[in-house]
């Protein structure tokens, strides 16, 4: 996992990092199956990289924690979003339209002649 290969980068460059690795994850169920050891009859078919993740938990090497989708700006590069959810991630990354910056370096260079 990219998370783990980045910590161990840091670590051969002396690094400090914090620890354990905090992962933001948008799934409340995720979160308590990795938490707890018991096997539950939902979780039968679920995908080996979710074994290893429960097995970083348990480790505390990985600590994860509940993040909203509304709230995860990553969503504005990799979804198909409405406008204001659009504007309101733009102005969280302070990101401004392309109009905005065209006038902007228009009326700056105005003012240098």
């Amino acid at each position: 996992m990219l998370v783990f290969m980045v910590e161990t980068l840091l670590e051969e460059l002396k690094l400090e990092h914090k620890k354990p690795v905090q992962l933001f994850v948008d799934n409340k169920s995720a979160i308590s199956l990795s938490k707890n050891p018991v096997f539950h009859d939902k979780s039968k078919y679920i995908e080996i990289k979710f074994y290893f993740f429960k097995d970083q938990v348990s480790k505390e090497k990985l600590k994860l924690i509940y993040y909203n989708t509304e709230d995860q700006v990553i969503g504005v590069f990799t979804k198909s979003l409405k406008y204001l959810r659009i504007e309101k991630l733009r102005d969280f990354l302070e990101l401004k339209p392309i109009n905005v910056l065209i006038k902007e370096k228009c009326c700056n260079n105005k003012n240098i002649v």
